[in-house]
C-alpha cells in the first residue's frame, strides 16, 4: 500500500503564489519598499550620514 505524500509547506506557498499572482506581485513590491523605508530610516537616524570624522570618533 503506497503512502499519500503530504504536501511540503514550500508546494503549498508556490500553489498559492500561482493561484494569486497579484498577490505575489503585491508582497514583493511591499518588501521590497519596507526595505527601503528601513534603510532610509536606520542610515537617517544613525550618524551614518555624519561626517567621516564623528563616525571615527565614536570607535
Amino acid at each position: 500500500m503506497a503512502r499519500k505524500k503530504k504536501k511540503t509547506m514550500r508546494q503549498r506557498y508556490d500553489a498559492w503564489l500561482d493561484e494569486h499572482p497579484v498577490c505575489s506581485y503585491a508582497i514583493v513590491c511591499g518588501s521590497v519598499a519596507l526595505a527601503l523605508v528601513g534603510l532610509f530610516l536606520f542610515v537617517t537616524f544613525s550618524g551614518f550620514g555624519s561626517s567621516a570624522d564623528f563616525i571615527y570618533n565614536q570607535f
